[in-house]
């Protein structure tokens, strides 16, 4: 059994409402800032898990590759024009973003989010992160 990675942003849609004021003015919009912050998202976690060498406790990223399943499984979905989801489902991935008693937390994704977070307007406070177990 592993742990699989994954965040999920949901609730755009207060914050683009919060920004702009009225909802037929925000739907291009929110659609646009939605795909703007996937892309980013996703890159910034592969970016993390692109390593040439291995990562240590003092410097956790990028994740060092061995055989790129890390770095390949990761996946991101467009939910809707207000959430989207990035996820790793590599029964490991859970333990390098969190880390175990012998292995320090790498956070590949959540050191993405973090940086993406730092880049929005506004308040993220739906921003929804969590660890599933699979």
């Amino acid at each position: 059994m592993g742990w699989e990675s994954r965040v999920e942003f949901k609730g755009l849609t207060a914050m683009i409402m919060d920004l702009q004021g009225r909802a037929k003015k925000t739907m291009p919009l929110t659609s646009k800032m939605t795909k703007g912050l996937n892309d980013a998202t996703y890159t910034l976690y592969v970016q993390n898990l692109s390593g040439s060498v291995p990562s240590t406790a003092a410097q956790p990223l990028p994740v060092g590759v061995r055989s790129g399943t890390l770095r390949s499984n990761a996946k991101r979905r467009m939910i809707n024009q207000y959430s989207f989801m990035i996820e790793n489902e590599t029964f490991y991935a859970g333990f390098i973003e969190e880390g175990t008693r012998h292995l320090v937390p790498r956070r590949p994704l959540g050191n993405a989010v973090d940086q993406i977070q730092n880049k929005v307007p506004g308040e993220m406070g739906a921003t929804m992160t969590k660890i599933w177990k699979t």
